[in-house]
């Protein structure tokens, strides 16, 4: 039995995935067992790779939740390039097909096994650190479910859990941050940049931003960005210069690479003495490699940043104080993500398209609702 909805998997317009009758017999017994019999679409992978290729509408039963379980009807759930590579076969964390994708949301619990008495029906929910999210609804522990503020913009609340946990993690990578230090960051004006720049500002931070095009720089600085430079060696040029200038000239101890290759070397460039410089992303597709010279005679410190093993390591009291923290945010609007667009989870392989593109100018939503 898959607690996500039921025993077969059947490809919503395309028939059963095994024999009418076995698919018969057994949603009539998950039927006679449950009080919701309703039939409900998600999406569904049986194989990686393109992602408008791979993925498919199902139609299953309702899930019902067990004690210790609640069950979610999902409102909305992004498309994030790490949802792309997951349906590609090429994230760290590999598909266990068939399955659900989607690796954040947000919905409203709808029911509660007997013995869940701190989340109620009605309640605006978050899932953490689960896949599956591109569901009508879904059947989840309660400890992997977080509670919402009332009256969060659900929209907003669906894209809660990566980019801006992912901009505090890369903000606190090297301990907590000095109120007034600089951090330099390149891809500035992708989503997670965009996050690192506004809670960056709300702890007293200020930031030094590359970009790669010059008309991005525009909305970094709505955004709150201190400074805006074009990715590449006359934009870094230009921020020693500023950087110099400032009433007491400073360097960033704290750069955050997405990119890669000579991006990644600029910021290396940029850092003071003992700085640390980490690396989430590698939107460049380019191998960093690091002079001699950097590390021996700056001392500096390279190190990785992955979500999902740095959310495991967080204990569930400092997780769920993190997320209502963030989520406090977006409801006093000093949070916000830009949309692109919103699609039916019927139109699935469109919001793929969409999502793969670049310059898209928000984030792809999936409006489950």
């Amino acid at each position: 039995m898959d607690r996500q909805g039921g025993y077969t998997w059947n490809h919503y317009g395309k028939g059963s995935a095994i024999g009418f009758d076995v698919c018969l017999t057994f949603e009539l017994a998950w039927c006679l067992h449950s009080p919701i019999c309703y039939p409900m679409l998600q999406v569904l992978i049986s194989r990686t790779g393109p992602p408008a290729e791979v993925a498919e509408i199902a139609e299953i039963p309702m899930p019902v939740p067990g004690p210790g379980e609640v069950s979610i009807r999902m409102v909305a759930a992004p498309v994030n390039p790490a949802d792309l590579n997951f349906l590609e076969g090429t994230y760290g964390k590999k598909a266990v097909l068939p399955c659900v994708p989607g690796m954040e949301g947000a919905g409203v619990v709808e029911a509660v096994g007997h013995d869940v008495t701190d989340l109620k029906p009605g309640m605006p929910v978050m899932p953490v650190g689960v896949v599956g999210n591109w569901t009508a609804r879904r059947v989840l522990p309660a400890s992997a479910v977080l509670p919402l503020p009332a009256g969060i913009d659900m929209r907003q609340a669906a894209m809660l859990s990566v980019n801006p946990a992912t901009a505090w993690g890369l903000l606190h990578a090297a301990g907590t941050p000095a109120s007034g230090a600089w951090v330099a960051q390149n891809a500035a004006s992708s989503a997670a940049g965009h996050c690192v720049i506004q809670i960056a500002k709300v702890l007293g931070l200020r930031t030094v931003n590359f970009v790669r095009r010059p008309e991005s720089a525009a909305a970094c600085r709505e955004l709150g960005a201190d400074l805006v430079f074009t990715d590449d060696a006359d934009g870094l040029a230009a921020a020693k210069a500023a950087l110099a200038e400032q009433h007491v000239p400073v360097v960033p101890l704290l750069a955050l690479n997405a990119v890669g290759g000579d991006s990644a070397l600029r910021l290396l460039d940029l850092l003071g003495m003992g700085g640390t410089h980490v690396t989430y992303g590698a939107m460049g597709r380019q191998a960093l490699k690091v002079p001699n010279g950097m590390l021996i005679f700056k001392t500096l410190t390279l190190r990785g940043f992955w979500l999902n093993q740095w959310q495991a390591s967080l204990p569930r009291e400092e997780e769920a104080e993190l997320y209502a923290k963030l989520a406090d945010w977006v409801v006093s609007g000093h949070l916000r993500q830009e949309i692109a667009a919103m699609y039916p989870l019927t139109e699935i392989k469109a919001a793929l398209a969409h999502a793969g593109q670049s310059a898209r100018g928000g984030k792809v939503l999936l409006d489950i609702s």
